[in-house]
């Protein structure tokens, strides 16, 4: 049941990420870097390399049929003798026939040979073929599971580049209303200082202020103009193309996880560990392959064509040959034990990845949803902050028009406000990438490259 209540958790906060956009422009950015992103491309492309081999070691199990040809000259070389003049001539003047006979010297080598055939080969008991056929298997399920790794990786980064861009331009926004303030706070210090009417102490302190704005406002601009780079970056567009951004304000996720059942969803759904899963199944297999060198090889063999001196296609000059070929390796020096020795070792290292990997993904599960829940509490203290110091400008301001507090007061209560702001606005996108990092720790949600 928790099980249940926690994936409809971790949907709300997916189903809330999709809609904060006002419009989809998240959901229409993210299909685009999806599409373009050429790191993504490039694992897709490892991906189909590896389903092709899959496919290279799927024709292993068929026969392997070829055409040969050869052409053979020669000269010289070794005779056989055969004294036929010498055993019959005598037989043929006893029996009164007129027939001498000549000895015969025939040459080892044809002067001219040529040999046309097609041949035939099927394997009928190859282990090896069946165990390799598995490793490629297992090898093309991992490269399938990196591109849904480095997709999902893809879509977090380009949702946390998304809202670091609103934050940015949202506090370059409120330092420009700031820098206004502090700029007249400045102004009124030094005028008020002319009169007497405040110490030396204030008029550094305002210029203290508007220096350290000056500094922010330029530190605020560098982080928006990395963050635009950044995110069209991670779409392949140009450094400097404009982001679109939501027309009105984004609702923050409702509902998140508690810290137990975010490890439950990341231990289910992660495909990394659905990848070292499959590396464990491909060592095994290794172990297997390695172990076949102790079996028996068999493969039939059929070869079927044309033999003369001349190229003569015809009946009286073909021939065909069938046979069974067995290979059998007794001994070796101990390489094939050896070699599953180290398969073994492999597969335990494996084995043990694993499991480290499981326990990290439980503890980045945990921090994510403790993160969310942090970064609710921080937002919720920032906008109570926030409304403080509305309450405490418009109390100061109602002072200022009763001639009770000098403008210098109105524009410091105006200026803390703005901070305040300032602070709640960084503390709302902060959630929002929180709740995309949660939303990839834990794997939900499924993104795909439409056609």
């Amino acid at each position: 049941m928790r099980r249940v209540v926690g994936v409809a958790c971790i949907a709300a906060c997916a189903a809330s990420l999709a809609a904060r956009t006002g419009g989809d422009i998240l959901d229409r950015y993210v299909e685009e870097g999806l599409r373009h992103n050429p790191a993504l491309a490039q694992k897709r492309f490892a991906g189909e390399k590896s389903a092709a081999a899959l496919h290279e070691a799927a024709g292993l199990f068929l026969p392997t049929v070829s055409v040969e040809a050869r052409y053979t000259a020669a000269g010289g070389g070794r005779v056989i003798d055969l004294p036929i003049g010498d055993l019959m001539n005598p037989v043929y003047q006893a029996l009164h026939v007129p027939i001498t006979l000549p000895n015969q010297t025939i040459p080892f080598l044809r002067e001219r040979e040529q040999e046309t055939k097609v041949h035939v080969v099927q394997p009928v008991l190859q282990p090896a073929i069946m165990y390799n056929y598995k490793i490629r298997s297992a090898l093309r399920d991992v490269e399938r599971l990196s591109v849904s790794v480095f997709s999902r990786g893809l879509v977090s980064d380009i949702r946390t580049a998304y809202y670091n861009y609103l934050k940015a331009d949202a506090v370059c926004s409120l330092l420009t209303v700031t820098g206004g303030l502090v700029t007249e706070h400045a102004r009124v210090a030094e005028s008020l200082f002319r009169h007497d009417k405040v110490t030396r102490a204030d008029v550094l302190r305002a210029s203290a202020d508007l220096a350290e704005l000056r500094r922010a406002a330029a530190e605020a601009e560098k982080n928006r103009s990395l963050s635009v780079s950044y995110f069209n970056c991670l779409l392949n567009r140009p450094l400097d193309a404009p982001i679109e951004k939501p027309a009105g304000p984004m609702p923050l996720p409702v509902l998140t996880p508690e810290p137990a059942e975010a490890e439950s969803l990341a231990v289910a759904n992660r495909e990394e560990l659905k990848q070292l899963e499959r590396a464990v199944d491909l060592m095994r297999h290794k172990v297997s392959l390695n172990r076949t060198s102790f079996l028996p090889g068999v493969a039939a063999v059929f070869d079927w064509g044309y033999w003369d001196e001349m190229y003569r296609f015809d009946n009286e000059h073909d021939f065909w040959t069938a046979s069974l070929a067995a290979s059998w390796n007794l001994f070796n020096g101990f390489q094939d034990k050896h070699r599953v020795d180290q398969a073994k070792l492999e597969r335990m290292e494996k084995r043990c990845e694993l499991e480290d990997a499981r326990n990290r993904i439980r503890l980045q599960a945990r921090d994510a949803a403790t993160a969310v829940a942090v970064g609710r509490r921080t937002l919720e203290a920032a906008a109570q902050k926030r409304l403080a110091g509305r309450k405490a400008f418009e109390l100061v301001e109602r002072r200022y028009r009763e001639g009770m507090a000098p403008q210098i007061e109105v524009l410091a209560a105006r200026t803390a406000w703005t901070q305040a702001e300032i602070e709640a606005a960084v503390a709302e996108y902060d959630l929002h990438i929180r709740a995309a990092e949660l939303e990839k720790v834990t794997a939900v949600g499924e993104w795909r490259l439409t056609e």
